[in-house]
């Protein structure tokens, strides 16, 4: 068994890697505007929640099923300050959970880094970088945390806990029977024991989820929601009765979906066409994974945001890559960290729109707003308008 010295040793590791990485992604990925923004329409309603998780006066009412992080600040009687702040601890653990898994798989931290560096310029970041109010982190902690073991009981609370903070966490479920499955990402191999064992965890971990929103819905917890089929009324609208994404174009959804992972998507081509070498059952049940999810975006305005809950598919490639030629995967994912630096990420939902650039370039147009009076990158906005 572990020391508590080497449990201690690998936490800090954790955390120093982890804040190093966040530290990076920001840096290169910076939210242009966040210098002098004071606008983030979803913390107000937050901070509500985190102080009574049970809290109805909150806009969109469905956050009212979003209640993991809620409890957890209400529990521990978090400020409301460090609850505006906690996503960010989250996202710092996050980096550190999965550099962790990827160097345990395969031996080379440098390998790890440039792995997870690159996952800070994607949208596994970016939200919870701009946004304050939304703790999508501790989603993707919940799915880092599920890479570490097949145990029932820790897939089931990842599952619980993931998903009751967001929906979206169930697009972790087939990334994670097949990471297991696998035996973390080997070509070729197929773990029945492992996959079961996963697969038992997950289906508990739903079961609760719904059973939990059941009774947040009737009032079994908490005074019950008002309108608990309104997201399924808008859902049914858009896919069944107009298929159109909403407040944007076929053009926007399409740019949205490749910002969402931007160069990175490479890597899944990459994962999809190994595969179909070797196992191609194994290919398309990724694939068609992959595909599903993101038309499945097709029903909200933050597209980008939802790819981001993909984010386990570029896990399982990094690992799948090194474990087929260590030296040919570390030249291709810095390739893929140098292009995606170098590449502004946008997205746009016909609404409103950002862009993530590096941080030198927006403190100079900050300086420059500041006095001279003109905001450069603010004037570009008007030719991101697309139209089908």
């Amino acid at each position: 068994m572990m020391s508590v010295t080497s449990h201690r040793h690998i936490f800090f590791l954790i955390l120093f890697v982890g804040a190093g990485i966040w530290l990076f992604g920001v840096f290169v990925k910076f939210p242009h505007g966040l210098l002098t923004t004071s606008d983030f329409p979803r913390l107000e309603d937050y901070l509500k929640l985190c102080a009574n998780p049970f809290a109805r006066d909150v806009t969109p009412y469905y956050l009212a099923y979003r209640i993991s992080v809620p409890i957890i600040a209400w529990a521990f009687h978090l400020p409301p300050l460090i609850c505006t702040f906690l996503p960010i601890l989250f996202l710092i653990f996050s980096y550190g959970i999965l550099f962790y898994v990827i160097f345990k798989h395969t031996g080379d931290k440098r390998f790890s880094v440039l792995v997870v560096a690159g996952l800070s310029l994607t949208f596994f970041a970016h939200w919870t970088n701009r946004w304050l109010g939304f703790p999508d982190s501790f989603s993707h902690l919940a799915s880092s945390l599920a890479l570490i073991s097949s145990n029932p009981f820790l897939m089931a609370l990842c599952c619980l806990f993931g998903t009751l903070n967001d929906e979206r966490w169930v697009f972790s479920v087939p990334f994670l029977l097949f990471w297991h499955g696998s035996d973390y990402a080997r070509a070729a191999i197929f773990n029945s024991v492992a996959t079961t064992r996963a697969g038992i965890g997950l289906a508990m971990g739903i079961l609760s989820v719904l059973l939990i929103r059941y009774a947040l819905n009737v009032g079994w917890l908490g005074p019950g929601i008002a309108e608990p089929n309104a997201y399924l009324k808008t859902m049914r609208y858009t896919l069944l009765d107009h298929f159109v994404p909403p407040n944007s174009t076929w053009t926007l959804f399409a740019i949205n979906i490749f910002m969402g992972f931007g160069w990175y998507w490479l890597a899944v081509a990459r994962l999809l066409r190994q595969l179909s070498l070797t196992t191609p059952i194994l290919a398309c049940f990724l694939g068609f994974s992959v595909l599903l999810a993101s038309l499945s975006t097709i029903v909200v305005l933050d597209v980008s945001r939802s790819i981001g809950f993909l984010f386990l598919i570029l896990v399982i490639a990094s690992v799948h890559d090194y474990n087929i030629d260590p030296a040919s995967a570390r030249i291709w994912w810095r390739n893929l960290l140098l292009a995606t630096a170098f590449t502004p990420t946008i997205y746009y939902s016909g609404l409103s729109g950002a862009a993530f650039i590096p941080f030198p370039i927006d403190l100079a147009n900050h300086l420059i707003h500041q006095y001279r009076g003109d905001d450069l990158l603010q004037n570009l906005k008007p030719w991101f308008h697309f139209r089908d």
